[in-house]
């Protein structure tokens, strides 16, 4: 009679969870970001390479900044394989994962990023992109920091007053 009271038990539990995440009521995950996420819509490309043969990577794939941090990007992008190569490259012979360069077209120079993607699924709405890749960014400079920084603050309306405009008078 025990096992049958535990099997209940769960059943009852599992549907009292999904009823109430169906009534958006479920108590929210904790969330295990290192960063905080900031929203952008920002075109990007991007493309994939080996570590250990840089020079053999792949055409730029256009794709599109949908958030970022200042550990990662997430994208949204029409492929996540070209050329041989895939962002997380399961099936290749080495152990090598695929890195990938990424630059944000954003202002008069790019804002080029170098990553591994964490994760990637299928979009939704598959249209003009087909999938959405989190990204951890690696490698990041003083510099490329800061250029984070900016954007960051820029897409939020904040100015930085170390590099203001001068005013005219």
């Amino acid at each position: 009679m025990v096992r049958g009271t535990r099997v209940s038990t769960a059943a009852s539990a599992i549907e009292n969870l999904l009823s109430r995440s169906r009534s958006g009521n479920a108590s929210p995950q904790k969330d295990r970001r290192r960063a905080k996420r900031h929203p952008m819509d920002v075109p990007a490309r991007f493309r994939i390479y080996l570590p250990s043969c840089p020079e053999n990577s792949s055409r730029e794939i256009p794709a599109q900044v949908t958030d970022l941090s200042r550990v990662g990007i997430g994208l949204l992008a029409d492929s996540v394989e070209e050329g041989g190569l895939h962002i997380m490259h399961p099936w290749a012979a080495t152990s090598e994962q695929c890195l990938l360069e990424i630059q944000v077209l954003h202002g008069e120079t790019p804002l080029t990023l170098n990553g591994k993607a964490a994760w990637y699924s299928q979009h939704e709405d598959k249209e003009p992109f087909g999938f959405r890749i989190g990204i951890e960014l690696l490698d990041l400079t003083v510099e490329s920091k800061e250029s984070i920084r900016e954007l960051i603050d820029l897409k939020a309306g904040k100015k930085h007053s170390s590099r203001q405009e001068p005013e005219e008078g």
